[in-house]
């Protein structure tokens, strides 16, 4: 115990001091724009170092406009709607004069329901019969005059404003017909709304039964899977069935596809199914359960290692890693193959399983144990466990930011690497890029496990939580 105590006085100390200084404002804009240029802005942000006038200008800087970033900007600069230069003169017609527009600026002007809910009764109607020709923008201005605009889209068959309308109006539970499910099942924001309706909320029972009448024809990949959970949630076995048949059709990805014939096997319990998911050549949670069921041998993978040399690579820096993502992205199998030659080595083999994923196309599986040596005390379970969430999360990349700002390896969120710190192991200093250290993270990811094992127990459940 004495020396267990002795380490952990050692690396703490050794831990306050691994952090840098932050990025400045300027340094920052110097660089090209990426996940690790905004995940240093929002910090900026959270340390109060970005003033007003500084963040009238960061809009141009930020690569990924949205989530915490988003909302840190907006507290200085309010957001507004973008509005095109060639429509601009459009908002010289509001609603009492919008029948002086030319047709351009009046079709622009239309694609805003709050502007047409602004609109009189008269004007609405006049513009309704102007629009004739283009029928389901004259049933939608006809819907507004309305006593229910939902129920006179349907009446009328109008499903390219239905979910724009459904929203707007924050409409309550509906049941809809057959034919019109399977015309709104192919509208371009079916899949979010679908998904919204299925996933995210408890609500809405007769909405949720009535994507059981869409044919599973008329949709594909994760909207048709969506459909398949909604269709077992509901008991209905037959329906769940045809949706996860057309997903497993039409998804891409290996993984997918498992997941999709994993639920198809687990209604059907066909042998042949299952014996396909056991043959698959992507490797995952359902593939895996399947050969075990089978008592099959795992073949198709490759456990790589690299040279014992070091790079000339700081495997800590994002924005290193940022730009190389982005060359690995554009280069050519060709180039792939060359570059994957370049990270070899033992430091940045994550680097070089990433890019040989690539090279195949994804059709083999590589399995590595990057920094090994930071787990040798960890008990053979506790280091499957870690090994497999970081190649889950991360591919291993020790700078991995996530578009949430999770970092490293193991992906932790600052706010539970924070309260890991200050509030669990009582370290007086400490920075978020300490999950860029592979030896952080692992340390990290070891205690985090001790306290969810003890909360959830099971390792199903224990996988899904968050870091």
């Amino acid at each position: 115990m004495g020396k267990f105590i002795k380490f952990l006085f050692i690396f703490f100390c050794s831990l306050s001091f691994l952090y840098s200084a932050p990025y400045s404002l300027e340094s920052l804009k110097k660089r090209d724009n990426s996940l690790a240029k905004d995940y240093y802005i929002w910090r900026l942000f959270e340390e109060n170092k970005i003033t007003k006038k500084e963040a009238q200008s960061l809009r141009k800087h930020i690569f990924r406009y949205a989530g915490k970033i988003k909302k840190e900007l907006e507290k200085f600069v309010p957001a507004r709607a973008f509005v095109d230069p060639k429509y601009a003169k459009c908002f010289n017609y509001g609603v009492k004069n919008i029948l002086d527009a030319n047709t351009t600026c009046q079709i622009y002007r239309l694609n805003s329901l709050n502007f047409i809910s602004s609109l009189s009764p008269e004007t609405r109607s006049t513009l309704a019969y102007n629009y004739k020709h283009k029928e389901d923008l004259s049933v939608l201005l006809r819907a507004f005059n309305q006593k229910s605009p939902l129920s006179f889209l349907i009446e009328n068959n109008n499903t390219s404003s239905f979910i724009g309308v459904y929203n707007y109006f924050n409409t309550p539970d509906i049941s809809l017909s057959k034919d019109y499910m399977n015309l709104l099942a192919k509208e371009k924001g079916f899949a979010v709304f679908a998904q919204k309706a299925i996933i995210r909320t408890q609500d809405n029972p007769k909405l949720k039964a009535s994507f059981l009448k869409i044919e599973p024809l008329n949709v594909s990949g994760e909207n048709a899977f969506h459909l398949g959970v909604n269709a077992l949630k509901l008991g209905n076995e037959t329906a769940a069935l045809g949706f996860f048949q057309k997903a497993y059709e039409s998804f891409g990805s290996g993984r997918d596809k498992d997941n999709a014939l994993f639920w198809i096997w687990q209604i059907s319990k066909q042998d042949e199914d299952l014996k396909t998911l056991a043959n698959s050549t992507s490797l995952n949670i359902y593939s895996l359960y399947a050969r075990e069921l089978l008592n099959m041998n795992i073949t198709n993978f490759t456990l790589l290692e690299a040279k014992k040399t070091k790079k000339n690579y700081n495997i800590k820096d994002p924005f290193l890693w940022q730009d190389l993502a982005k060359k690995i992205a554009k280069a050519s199998p060709s180039e792939l193959k060359k570059m994957a030659d370049e990270y070899n080595f033992e430091d940045t083999l994550s680097i070089y399983a990433y890019i040989m994923e690539r090279v195949d196309k994804f059709k083999k599986n590589y399995f590595i144990m990057p920094y090994f040596e930071e787990l040798k005390d960890y008990e053979t379970k506790r280091k499957a466990i870690i090994l497999a969430i970081a190649r889950q999360e991360s591919r291993f990349i020790p700078s991995a930011v996530s578009t949430s700002y999770a970092l490293g390896m193991m992906q932790f969120m600052p706010f539970v690497a924070n309260h890991i710190t200050f509030k669990e192991l009582k370290l007086a200093k400490f920075d978020p890029d300490d999950m860029f250290d592979p030896k952080t993270a692992y340390f990290f990811a070891n205690h985090h496990l001790n306290y969810l094992e003890k909360e959830l127990g099971n390792v199903v459940f224990i996988s899904y939580a968050p870091l």
